[in-house]
């Protein structure tokens, strides 16, 4: 049975398909960080390698071809 109001919902698109992204240390580039705290001060990361400890870190998009399923 066709739905009587069809022609009034537009199509969806085709969504894109999100790059995935890794979180790097912005003094020695390592990708070995993990979460430490966020409560008032908001989010604090840590580096394993160089010992960072900060809110900013560096997002890299990975290419296409290194997470295809």
């Amino acid at each position: 049975m066709a739905r009587p109001y069809a022609w009034i919902v537009p199509p969806f698109k085709k969504s894109r398909r999100r790059a995935k992204s890794v979180l790097t240390c912005p003094q020695c580039g390592s990708a070995d960080l993990y979460y430490e705290a966020a409560l008032i001060t908001g989010y604090k990361y840590h580096c394993k390698k160089c010992g960072y400890i900060g809110p900013f870190v560096i997002e890299k998009d990975l290419p296409d071809e290194e997470f295809e399923e």
